[in-house]
């Protein structure tokens, strides 16, 4: 690699990735995400990740109209994390029909690879990143077995769907589904804290999922049927620190789409006598520009400290629209869409990824910065922070993947399918378990 192309990659990439500040949606005293990842194997030779001090590459080969600025400092001891699964050569991943047979998971701490296990029974989805350290969930002959950094922590009776997962460095909480038909649970270090027979998870399944933290203390959301009711009636509920509490809601509630709990105060994300709405201390407050039209898939994200609301608007005329409201409701932004996206907020904006047939693009507000043919494995796989946005494309054949920045330029290139990037603080316990 010449020297002014090796200034350039270096100035271009390992700054904001490695070194710039993340800004993601939830705050927390973790980020947690699941991921995947094969060997990095980079352009023209070059040796990766050196130099993490560089202060970034200069403003002016940023085109774009943003302002560049740190929101949160992270906490001490950040790094960016990278899950793969790592295929043998010809495993066809799409088909899958070895089930996994020969692959390895692998997590790299600032492109250091620190764990390489054998990835038999794991489910891509349910490998995640919790305080710097890989947690996966294998389940067979009828147990569920937690593994850290590819080493068994402990198993319980029940085959269960991990929803989320929380680590503290002493203790591990896990939020699971019975996969057939069981009850919704929480646990600690496997052992059953709370329980609801019928309770489905309130929340995104993607990102850091339904389990999340707050003030310390482990929040999550979930639905019961009422079975006599009929229809879509059902009581929600919020256990804080494994006590359950059911939630007081107005009249006309019809579905909760998304709740979070930040310094104490709830927000919630629902349907409202037919109109979308934020509910917030007792307080309805409606989304403006949607009258008459049909609305789903509200999430709640924050953004300099500030909370909002995106989801999807269905136009009279079919068309669909991606929309963004503050929390006073008032109507941001919206712009048409062609395909499932997903948002990430950015410094004073917000980026997007949507999959068009087999392309997938990344968008700044409305503008295109750069489309690729291939896959968009799950949220989990994007990133934006430092002014910049970074997706993993894995290519159609599944033999790679490439890690692209917001400008179009292809950081780097994987052999096999990355399936996260996130930023995250190492918590170590006093004795590895």
């Amino acid at each position: 690699m010449t020297a002014p192309a090796w200034k350039l990659f270096r100035a271009g990439f390992f700054v904001y990735i490695f070194a710039e500040k993340l800004q993601w949606g939830m705050k927390g005293k973790f980020i947690i995400a699941a991921a995947l990842l094969p060997q990095f194997f980079f352009l023209g030779g070059c040796e990766p990740f050196k130099d993490l001090g560089l202060e970034g590459r200069p403003r002016a080969l940023i085109n774009l109209p943003l302002e560049i600025y740190d929101i949160e400092p992270e906490p001490e001891g950040t790094a960016t994390y990278i899950t793969a699964f790592e295929y043998p050569d010809g495993y066809d991943y799409i088909r899958d029909t070895l089930h996994g047979a020969g692959a390895k998971v692998v997590l790299y701490r600032d492109g250091e690879k620190v764990v390489s296990a054998p990835a038999d029974g794991l489910v891509p989805d349910e490998c995640r990143v919790v305080a710097g350290r890989l947690f996966s969930a294998r389940r067979s002959d009828g147990r569920t077995e937690i593994l850290c950094d590819g080493e068994s922590l402990f198993s319980y009776s029940g085959e269960e769907s991990v929803e989320g997962l929380l680590y503290d460095g002493e203790s591990v909480l896990t939020l699971g589904v019975g996969l057939s038909g069981g009850a919704l649970c929480l646990r600690k270090d496997g052992e059953q804290v709370f329980s609801a027979g019928r309770g489905v998870p309130v929340g995104p399944a993607d990102g850091d999922g339904p389990l999340r933290l707050d003030g310390g203390e482990s929040v999550f959301f979930y639905r019961e049927p009422l079975v006599s009711a009929g229809g879509d009636d059902a009581l929600y509920y919020m256990v804080r620190d494994g006590e359950a509490m059911q939630m007081g809601l107005p009249e006309g509630v019809s579905m909760l789409f998304d709740a979070v709990s930040s310094e104490g105060n709830v927000y919630v994300a629902a349907m409202v006598s037919g109109s979308a709405a934020l509910l917030h201390e007792g307080e309805v407050i409606r989304l403006a520009g949607i009258a008459g039209l049909r609305v789903s898939g509200l999430r709640l994200f924050s953004r300099d400290a500030q909370l909002y609301v995106t989801g999807l608007i269905t136009m009279s005329s079919g068309r669909v629209h991606r929309a963004v409201w503050e929390s006073s409701g008032r109507l941001v932004f919206r712009m048409e869409t062609r395909g499932a996206d997903w948002i990430y907020p950015g410094s004073g904006w917000n980026y997007f990824v949507e999959r068009r047939g087999e392309d997938v693009f990344c968008l700044w507000g409305q503008s295109v910065l750069f489309s690729r043919l291939g896959r968009f494995w799950s949220s989990r796989c994007a990133v934006s922070f430092g002014g910049d946005m970074y997706v993993a494309i894995v290519e159609p054949d599944g033999r790679t993947s490439s890690v692209v920045r917001s400008d179009g330029t292809e950081i780097l290139t994987v052999k096999g399918v990355v399936t996260q990037m996130c930023r995250s603080a190492l918590i170590l316990p006093e004795e590895d378990p």
